[in-house]
């Protein structure tokens, strides 16, 4: 009988239910909990009205700042251009080193500091009421659907850095330098 639970009806009566029901809705439960349904999450594009920055403040063509944080970033991906409000041009994908490289490249052109964003502050840069990208549309116009490195190397793993999914603005520190993605720039 140990396979058996038994339950208590509301006029109390007594049932004998099998435990592997028990335990398959448990399961279930559990798993249908621990999901993040993204279906009904609407797109940063049509959340957002033409112009609309919310807690970004447009400080000229190339540059916004997060007004809750301070932090100055460049509005399209390292290798993009602004151009009639949008980001034009093909973005770089560097490996983890060359991405870093081109900041200090970028910073000695431009005469200010320049370097990519921890996995912290791409985080909190991003909208949480929207995807796809999640990031705002006005402040970061056209921004690619991409994995973008930030500067925080994996911890446990030598090799590896942390990266940003823009599509929703979550990412992972899986990601082996070697490879190439696009970055986004801070400046400092």
């Amino acid at each position: 009988m140990s396979h058996l639970r038994l339950t208590h009806d509301s006029d109390d009566s007594a049932k004998i239910v099998p435990k592997s029901w028990c335990a398959a809705f448990i399961f279930v439960a559990m798993a249908l909990s621990g999901c993040a349904d993204t279906r009904n999450t609407p797109s940063c594009d049509t959340l957002f009205k033409a112009g609309e920055l919310r807690e970004f403040v447009l400080e000229n063509d190339n540059v916004v700042r997060d007004g809750r944080s301070g932090l100055r970033w460049f509005r399209c991906a390292a290798g993009q251009t602004i151009q009639d409000g949008l980001c034009q041009g093909d973005p770089l994908r560097l490996n983890w080193d060359q991405a870093h490289q081109f900041a200090a490249e970028f910073s000695q052109a431009s005469g200010k500091t320049w370097r990519l964003p921890t996995y912290a502050e791409m985080k909190a840069a991003r909208q949480t009421d929207c995807q796809n990208p999640a990031y705002n549309p006005n402040a970061f116009p056209a921004l690619p659907i991409e994995n973008f490195w930030t500067s925080t190397e994996q911890v446990a793993t030598i090799g590896q850095a942390c990266q940003i999914f823009s599509y929703t603005g979550h990412g992972h520190c899986r990601a082996f330098k070697r490879d190439g993605y696009l970055f986004m720039l801070l400046e400092d």
